[in-house]
Order: C-alpha cells, then structure tokens, then sequence
C-alpha cells in the first residue's frame, strides 16, 4: 500500500452555520498532503477551499447516510474517512489512520470524538456525561481515548474504510439517521472484515447542549437501537443496550409500591441518592461539585431519555427517518 494513499474525506452537511466554515479551516492542518473534501449538500453553499469539492444532492431532503453513498460514489481517493459537519480532526488524523490498512483483513478505523475546549458551558457538561462510564458504559472509549482494541459497530462521526470494501458492501445502503453507521459496520463484519478502534485516530466533536438538545439526540439514539435490536441482533441484542430500559422501568415503577409499603419509598429515595452520588464520583476530579451535580443529572436523564425511546423502538414495524 501507498505511504500516503488518496483519502477522500467526506462530510455530509446539513447545519450550515458559521463554526462549520470555521472548523472546515482547521482540515488546512493535517499532517497528510494527498487528500481531498467531498461537502456533500441539499443546497448551494459558498467553500472557499481548494481541496474541496461540494456535491448537491439534487433533492430537497436527504440524510447523512444518503448524503455519504452519493459521496462515496464521487471520491477519488482509496480510502474515505468519514466526519460530521460538527467535527473536525486532529492533525495527525489520517496519518494514525492510514498505518492499519496495511493489514488486508482491516477494513474500517476509528478512533474517539473528544469535547473542544472552545465548546460552551453547556456543552463541556455534555462532554463530561458522555466521558463518564456511568453513561457510556462499555462505549465510553467512543468519547476519550481508550485501549486498541477490535470493535463491530463504531459512529460515523470518526470512522475511515476503504472503499473497495463500501463498495463491495453496497456502502450504507440506508435512510437512517442515528444508527445508520450500525447497519455498515454489520455489513463489514458479515463480508468477512474487521474494525479497528484507535485512541491516536482523534477528531473533535462539539457536543449539544445540556439538557435538552442533547436529550433529543440521545432519544433518537435510544429509538434507533431499540428498532435494531429487533432487527439486528448481530451487534445490538446485548444486555448493554436493553439496562437503560430496565433502570427506567425501576424508576418509574418502584415509587408505585410505596401505596402499599412505605419501605419502598425509602429503598427508593436511598437508592436514587446512591446513583447521584456514584455519578458525581466519576467526574469530581475533573470538575467543581455543581458541575458535578449536573452532570449526574446528565447521566440519569440519559438513561431514562434512552431507555423510554429503546422501548419505543423495539415496537416500532418500521423506522422513518
């Protein structure tokens, strides 16, 4: 393989908002010369960079997913790297990368998004629920740099593939939006591949804000993992997935047999002082105590955001995007 194979970075861009042109600079930083921007766009957008290119898609709507495959079919390059229009990479993003496909059997990299020190208040909270194990579990390493590691299912937010594979496996092939990044690493590892989780392989994603948007975007996480859970189980029928449900149920549950005990109030109250403080815990030395405070909150409407919306999704006969 090349020292420097071409590398098409695509980015499907759908807020089209003042820190995008910003971020979209600091690409100018890479620590890798042969490599290319494909913008993918429903609408004209005015770039002022050489090395990029912008595609419309020719329709009114389409999703991140769509927007990639009309990407993919347009890149020059023998590797693709995909990033969100919220992101931006580290200089020695590709560079990090592009070692792991001399092994024949890799097909995908990825490494971790991690919180900008330039995000808002609200925002570097959200970095801290995401960073905590008490909310990511065993995906913490998706938010902070983990251990290498093989995975089978890693976002699109930071994720790299050849595209001899994306094209052998019909690339995403989907209208999903949340999860559609799922539905092709499980076409990967069916064609026989593997995935390979970095912590060197870094990106910056700038986070949504505590509390609501960003409970908006975890609701439509727990949605569409809850719809795949039913129709994927390969990589998403695992007990990780299904404890934000259970611990919902308790939540909600658990205070109604209090009418015939009032024990069950106090298991309750206990209980649920117990997780704020076990929460706090895991962030306290990276914060003051009200930061702290917060993000426990952070973690504990996660779960519930997550796990009503799983439930949802399990029922669903069919997910629009």
């Amino acid at each position: 393989m090349n020292k420097q194979p071409k590398v098409s970075i695509i980015i499907p861009l759908y807020v089209i908002e003042s820190r995008f042109f910003s971020d979209l600079k600091k690409f100018n930083k890479l620590n890798y010369k042969n490599y290319e921007i494909l913008v993918v766009c429903d609408k004209p957008v005015k770039i002022d960079n050489p090395k990029t290119r912008l595609i419309l898609t020719g329709k009114q709507r389409t999703g991140p997913a769509e927007k990639r495959d009309i990407a993919i079919i347009k890149a020059k390059g023998e590797i693709c790297a995909f990033i969100d229009d919220d992101a931006y990479p580290d200089k020695d993003w590709l560079v990090n990368a592009i070692v792991h496909f001399q092994h024949p059997e890799i097909a995908a990299v990825g490494g971790p998004g991690i919180t900008p020190k330039e995000d808002s208040y609200w925002e570097q909270l959200t970095g801290l629920v995401y960073g905590s194990f008490f909310c990511g579990g065993h995906a913490q390493y998706r938010f902070i740099k983990g251990k290498m590691q093989f995975v089978d299912d890693y976002p699109a937010y930071n994720l790299i593939v050849r595209k001899k594979t994306l094209e052998e496996v019909g690339g995403y092939g989907s209208h999903f939006y949340g999860g559609e990044d799922t539905f092709l690493c499980l076409k990967i590892i069916k064609a026989g591949f593997r995935i390979i989780y970095d912590p060197e392989i870094v990106v910056y994603h700038h986070r949504r804000a505590l509390f609501i948007p960003y409970l908006k975007q975890i609701a439509n996480i727990g949605k569409h993992r809850g719809y795949f859970a039913k129709k994927f189980p390969q990589t998403s029928r695992r007990l990780s997935y299904f404890l934000p449900s259970i611990l919902t149920l308790g939540v909600f549950i658990t205070p109604l047999f209090g009418y015939f005990d009032k024990m069950f109030l106090v298991f309750y109250v206990l209980l649920f002082a117990s997780f704020i403080l076990v929460a706090m815990s895991s962030v306290i030395g990276k914060t003051n105590l009200v930061n702290a405070f917060l993000v426990s909150l952070g973690i504990i409407m996660t779960h519930i955001s997550y796990g009503i919306n799983f439930i949802d999704g399990i029922f669903r006969e069919k997910l629009d995007r």
